[in-house]
């Protein structure tokens, strides 16, 4: 700027020609070092109010720049963003000039990164949420927990399909429930596997999603894996803006994957759990639910029994009618026990031909009617297999425990000592520990 100086003084005798002034003035040894002067003293003046006001707000930017620079890099590896917020990273804008004009830029750029880190933040814990989660009422109570702090809903629910029915599996503050799995909105959503958007005049209550006031826009996101649609998520008001729908874009992609690992999860659940003949619990997941059982009535003391029965001369049916027709016996024994116990009750097969049925909050009477039931359900007609008739009995040992503190096992043992003498007394009947071997019992009342 000193250089810019002493070139206007240099050429400012010049100008003073041009306009008239006179050479003998205008052409002086002391007009021109004054000019001289002036211009280096101009120049010297621009040169300090550049540095004192110029250099030290463009200082403050490159500074703030480094800063974001440097939060940005330590925050990729410890995921800490404290030292890069908008408080402390935000440049003051105190001029309408370039400047100022260079600040508000920096800013918007600032908060653009922040809000960026943000969106990232949130994709990632939905992300982590989701792929933890294998239980599918977990999964999804975590998920609407997700959808609603990150939509702004006020409340939702999640439904998933199993075996072509929708079912409610999580709700926060949504009312009448029922009816959701019907609704048009819901089987719009899933028929065109697009996100659905319903307005809701406010003189309108929307059938099938009515919560406990009026909501006035509900969001239906679809739930896909692989094109198949495997439920949908309801949120109520939620709030619709760009940062909230890529949310929801996100949230429909790794939901459809969780749902897709839960759904299969608990179909391998089912599938170890199950005997592959009978169709009920096999042994080891049915001695599970004894001990779960027998645990909550020790807290709870409340009374728990079981029943267990066995088909008599099961090695005559093997013998007279083959392997098949014993395997047709079995199933139908199952089920005609199955038929006859409340949904509380839990059946399972213990090994080979025989049977036990967990019966909660049964006392000895109860547990009585429930063998009794079983075993005249089981006699009543033959199982038919082909064109055989084959006569079927089974008899029944019952073990119950009233909340003492005594392990599982005990009820088990009690049980298959009173079975053995029920086969003892002649078969074909129900046997309560403590009494008297081989004495039948008449059919007890219903339970």
């Amino acid at each position: 700027m000193i250089g810019l100086g002493l070139a206007v003084g240099l050429v400012f005798p010049l100008v003073l020609l041009l306009i008239g002034v006179s050479p003998a003035l205008a052409l002086r040894w002391p007009t021109f070092l004054g000019t001289l002067a002036a211009g280096v003293i101009v120049g010297w003046l621009n040169h300090r109010l550049a540095s004192k006001v110029v250099r030290t707000k463009l200082q403050v930017v490159v500074g703030r720049m480094r800063e974001v620079e440097e939060g940005v890099r330590d925050a990729s590896f410890n995921r800490d963003w404290s030292s890069c917020s908008a408080e402390h990273c935000a440049v003051p804008v105190d001029s309408d000039d370039e400047i100022g004009h260079t600040a508000e830029a920096f800013n918007a750029l600032l908060d653009e990164v922040i809000h960026a880190h943000k969106m990232e933040a949130a994709s990632s814990e939905l992300t982590e949420t989701l792929s933890t989660k294998l239980e599918i009422e977990a999964l999804c109570r975590a998920a609407i927990e997700l959808v609603l702090a990150q939509t702004g809903a006020t409340a939702g629910c999640i439904l998933v399909r199993e075996e072509a029915e929708l079912t409610v599996v999580a709700n926060h503050g949504l009312s009448d429930v029922s009816r959701l799995p019907a609704s048009d909105h819901v089987r719009r959503a899933l028929d065109t596997r697009q996100v659905q958007i319903v307005r809701i005049p406010r003189d309108i209550a929307l059938e099938g999603v009515v919560t406990s006031f009026k909501p006035r826009q509900v969001l239906v996101v679809p739930v896909l894996y692989e094109g198949q649609t495997l439920g949908a998520v309801i949120a109520s008001d939620a709030m619709l803006g760009k940062d909230a729908m890529w949310l929801v874009r996100q949230f429909q992609q790794g939901m459809g994957l969780a749902l897709n690992n839960a759904v299969t999860h608990a179909r391998l659940q089912r599938i170890a759990a199950i005997d592959p003949l009978t169709g009920v619990l096999n042994r080891r997941f049915g001695m599970r639910r004894l001990r779960e059982e027998f645990q909550g009535a020790v807290r709870q003391g409340t009374p728990l029994g079981v029943v267990m029965f066995d088909i008599d001369h099961f090695k005559h049916v093997n013998d007279t009618y083959g392997h098949l027709a014993g395997d047709r016996v079995l199933c139908e024994t199952a089920r005609r026990a199955q038929g006859v116990l409340r949904e509380s009750d839990v059946l399972l097969r213990y090994g080979g031909e025989e049977f036990v049925v967990i019966v909660p909050g049964a006392g000895e009477d109860a547990l009585v009617a429930v063998a009794e039931r079983i075993r005249l359900a089981i006699a009543a007609t033959p199982v038919i297999d082909g064109g055989l008739e084959i006569p079927v009995t089974v008899s029944a040992g019952i073990g119950n425990s009233c909340g003492r503190e005594e392990k599982e096992e005990s009820l088990l043992k009690r049980a298959d000592e009173a079975l053995y003498a029920a086969k003892e007394g002649g078969r074909n009947r129900t046997v309560c520990h403590g009494r008297t071997a081989g004495t039948p019992l008449e059919a007890a009342p219903t339970a």
